[in-house]
């Protein structure tokens, strides 16, 4: 990764763009991915989720226009600093970087946990379910600090798809219950576990305990379709 120090440029494209000459008047540290087209096709995009993914709080991990490195990416600059870097590559780059630019250790067990997970999505979006499956319950096997919700969720999708709905209700259950404020889409899972197995009144209570833990369950643009939902089964909602 080669490094470029005191980078002054504005950047960006459409509305996304990176004034750094500014960056120094705020102390937290931010980091932000190049998700410009070429940067993407590099990766770009799933470092970038890989990252916000680690839950972080020391750190604001967010995405920004074209840095001007195109085909030396994928990229990244380091605020308020102003530090750029390049060929950041891996979920290990990225770890590095964050222990070196950030002083943020990322714990061996949570990077190997989440490249396990991110692994698995990977094939899950090929189709492969069952060895997705797979790399979701290694990730569960690593003693990893946080996160687990994602892969119990995760792992609640791919039963689901596979028809396996009293597994999906399972993993979605403990994706509920481990899910910090507003991760809504661990609700959503109970929910279409719930619905699957024809358990309408517990539909109804589990979007009831999702508006009472965080009222933005409620504008959801799922919430309207589960209430329709539930009044075809003559459910109150």
């Amino acid at each position: 990764m080669a490094v470029h120090l005191q980078y002054k440029k504005t950047v960006g494209s459409n509305s996304r763009r990176l004034v750094v000459a500014n960056a120094a008047a705020k102390s937290s540290k931010r980091i932000q991915f190049c998700t410009g087209k070429v940067c993407k096709k590099q990766g770009s995009q799933q470092l970038l989720k890989f990252a916000q993914d680690l839950g972080i709080d020391e750190v604001e991990i967010s995405d920004c226009g074209c840095l001007g490195n195109c085909g030396n990416g994928p990229s990244l600059v380091v605020l308020p600093e102003a530090v750029m870097l390049r060929h950041v590559s891996t979920p290990k780059d990225v770890a590095d970087v964050l222990a070196w630019q950030c002083k943020v250790d990322v714990p061996e067990a949570l990077l190997r946990a989440t490249e396990l997970r991110l692994a698995g999505n990977m094939l899950a979006m090929g189709g492969d379910l069952d060895d997705a499956i797979e790399k979701y319950k290694q990730a569960l096997a690593v003693d990893f600090p946080k996160g687990k919700h994602l892969v119990h969720s995760n792992l609640s999708a791919a039963y689901m798809q596979l028809g396996n709905k009293e597994a999906a209700l399972q993993h979605a259950q403990e994706a509920a219950a481990l899910a910090p404020r507003g991760f809504h889409l661990a609700d959503i899972r109970l929910i279409d576990a719930l619905y699957a197995l024809g358990r309408y009144k517990d539909v109804a209570a589990a979007v009831a305990e999702a508006e009472a833990k965080d009222a933005s369950f409620c504008f959801l643009p799922e919430y309207k379709s589960i209430q329709k939902a539930l009044k075809k089964q003559n459910v109150a909602v």
